[in-house]
């Protein structure tokens, strides 16, 4: 599936999963989504 994602879009998800991670919780949601998107510029 992931494939389909371009490579910035595969880098945003990383880092929504490592900011949820940092966050202390089990799954992505909006917050870490945005999060990514902040930090991926």
């Amino acid at each position: 599936m992931d494939e389909n994602f371009s490579p910035r879009v595969k880098d945003v998800i990383g880092y929504s999963k490592e900011e949820a991670l940092r966050l202390g919780h089990d799954s992505i949601g909006t917050e870490h989504l945005v999060l990514g998107l902040v930090r991926e510029g």
